[in-house]
C-alpha cells in the first residue's frame, strides 16, 4: 500500500499547475507549429511526410521529450529536496530503492502520456482527420523507451550532483545537439541519435530535393559507423539499466537533507 501510495503522489504531481501548464504547452507546441508550417506554404508546396518528420524529429523527440524528461527526470527526487519533504519521505516503510523506483514511474508515465498526445495532435495537424498512422504509431512504440532512458539518466543526475536540473539541460540541449558535430563517432554518445535509428521514418528525406540528404545522415555525418536498430536497442537498454541501477544504489546509500534557502 505504501508503494501504491508514492506512486499516487508521484503522478499526482504532474498535476500542479506550473508542471501541467508546462506539459500542456509542450503537448501543443508541435501541433501549433505545423498548423503554421501548413498555413505559410502554399497548398501544392505543402507535404505532410515531410512536415510530420521534420517536427517529429525535431519538436517530439528534439525538444518536448528532452525537456519534459529533464523536468520530470530531475524533479522526481529535488522537488522533495527543495520542498524540504525529504525528511517525511523516507520515513516511509518501504526500501528506498521502491521508494525512488516508484517516483521513477510516476514520472515514466506523466512524460510518456503527454508526448504521445503530442505526436497525435501532430497527426492530426499535418494530415488532417486521416492521419498516417503509421508513422504515428511507430512514434508512439518509441516514445516510452526513450521516456524512460532520459528520465532514468537524469534522475541518476539528481541522486547525485546538488543542481542536476543545470546538468540535465546541458546534457539534453547542449550535448545532444553537438555530439553529431566531433569526429569518430561521439554521436554513440547521445540517446536522442539511437531514438531517431529506433523510428524509421525520421530517417527519410525530409525537406531536401532530389538528391538530398537525409535526416540520419545529416546528424550523424561525423560518424563513419552506421547505427543499426539492434545496436540502437542495445544501448538504449544498458543506459536505462545502468542509469537506473546507480540511481537507486546511490539513493539507497546517501543521506539527503532539506536544501536550505539560497543554498
Amino acid at each position: 500500500m505504501a508503494d501504491l501510495f508514492i506512486l499516487k503522489t508521484s503522478l499526482l504531481e504532474a498535476l500542479k499547475p506550473k508542471r501541467l501548464a508546462t506539459a500542456l504547452l509542450m503537448l501543443l507546441l508541435p501541433a501549433l507549429a505545423a498548423i503554421v508550417w501548413r498555413a505559410v506554404t502554399p497548398g501544392d508546396r505543402f507535404d505532410p511526410a515531410e512536415a510530420y518528420n521534420t517536427l517529429a524529429a525535431y519538436f517530439v523527440f528534439g525538444f518536448t521529450l528532452t525537456i519534459l524528461s529533464v523536468i520530470y527526470g530531475t524533479g522526481a527526487l529535488s522537488a522533495e529536496i527543495e520542498g524540504r519533504t525529504i525528511v517525511y519521505l523516507l520515513t516511509r516503510p518501504i526500501p528506498r530503492w521502491r521508494l525512488l523506483l516508484m517516483k521513477l514511474i510516476g514520472a515514466w508515465a506523466g512524460i510518456t502520456v503527454t508526448v504521445s498526445l503530442s505526436v497525435i495532435l501532430l497527426g492530426f495537424a499535418v494530415y488532417g482527420m486521416k492521419p498516417e498512422w503509421g508513422r504515428i504509431v511507430s512514434d508512439l512504440k518509441i516514445i516510452p523507451v526513450g521516456a524512460l532512458a532520459y528520465s532514468s539518466l537524469f534522475l541518476f543526475f539528481a541522486t547525485l550532483m546538488t543542481k542536476p536540473l543545470i546538468w540535465a539541460l546541458l546534457y539534453g540541449f547542449g550535448w545532444e545537439n553537438i555530439a553529431a558535430l566531433f569526429p569518430s563517432g561521439f554521436a554513440r554518445l547521445s540517446v536522442l541519435s539511437y531514438l531517431r535509428v529506433l523510428a524509421p521514418h525520421l530517417k527519410e528525406v525530409v525537406g531536401a530535393s532530389e538528391g538530398g540528404e537525409d535526416v540520419s545522415n545529416i546528424l550523424l555525418r561525423a560518424n563513419p559507423l552506421a547505427i543499426t536498430p539492434t545496436i540502437a536497442w542495445v544501448t538504449v537498454s544498458i543506459l536505462t539499466v545502468l542509469s537506473l541501477g546507480l540511481a537507486l544504489f546511490c539513493f539507497s546509500t546517501r543521506e539527503y537533507v532539506p536544501r536550505e534557502e539560497g543554498g
